[in-house]
């Protein structure tokens, strides 16, 4: 038999076993708890408290990060201010420790805007002066965040005068490889292609607990809808860039 043939043979088994599986097990669990309420588990009564709450997790999240950042900016800048101009070991570790600022700001965003949403979805219900906490917040720490990209990336083209581009730029990231070295851009690729890797795995797994939860709770196909988008565009955006790419003569040893 072919190799490839046994191979899929292989694949297509385990997929249809793993899926018998998993019917079985919902079937059996469907059974056990069908008169459990499971949405009264998880039905939230205090909206107002759950939202104060959510706030003040959504404040330290944002703006923790925020100061730890600027403190190791401020560090990082002093640092190099005193440096000696010829020391290119230095240099390495100064670029480096940048990352440490970097990852803070970037990780502070995403969880800004998460919670914001879910701050929101409870605070908003019934409009109260309280309701403009997670605004403030997330409009504070949008601009702080801006700020310190900026900050960043100009710090970043003072070290390196090559770079080019501003955060504030639409075009920036385009800018901003076009000025990037060959090893750079490798980084660059590579690290690109562990996200893919990453986000693929995440929506995999995002997908099959919303899939379980939605047999249990009921809340509608739109969470998994919006995952399902999410990693076909991912997944259509990785082929047709490699598929131009090839065809362009791009490759990577």
């Amino acid at each position: 038999m072919n190799k490839n043939l046994k191979l899929l043979l292989k694949a297509a088994l385990l997929t249809v076993g793993m899926f018998l599986i998993g019917y079985v097990v919902g079937r059996v669990l469907g059974h056990q708890t069908r008169d459990v309420d499971f949405k009264s588990f998880f039905k939230i009564k205090d909206h107002n408290a759950f939202g104060a709450m959510l706030a003040a997790i959504h404040i330290a999240a944002t703006f923790i990060p925020l100061i730890c950042a600027a403190g190791q900016f401020y560090c990082i800048k002093k640092q190099a201010a005193n440096r000696d101009p010829d020391d290119e070991d230095l240099l390495d570790e100064i670029e480096n420790n940048m990352n440490n600022p970097l990852k803070l700001v970037s990780t502070g965003m995403i969880l800004n805007t998460i919670l914001y949403s879910c701050t929101s979805y409870f605070l908003l219900e019934n409009i109260k002066p309280i309701a403009i906490v997670p605004n403030v917040a997330f409009l504070a720490g949008m601009i702080w965040f801006l700020i310190m990209n900026e900050k960043i990336v100009s710090f970043e083209k003072e070290l390196n005068p090559e770079k080019r581009g501003s955060t504030f730029d639409p075009k920036f990231q385009k800018k901003w490889i076009a000025s990037c070295d060959e090893a750079q851009k490798q980084i660059i690729w590579r690290a690109g292609f562990e996200a893919y890797r990453a986000g693929t795995l995440t929506c995999y797994v995002v997908w099959m607990a919303a899939f379980i939860l939605q047999m249990l709770l009921r809340f509608g196909l739109m969470p998994m809808i919006c995952i399902g988008i999410i990693w076909l565009a991912m997944n259509t955006a990785y082929v047709n860039t490699a598929a131009k790419l090839e065809a362009h003569g791009y490759t990577d040893d």
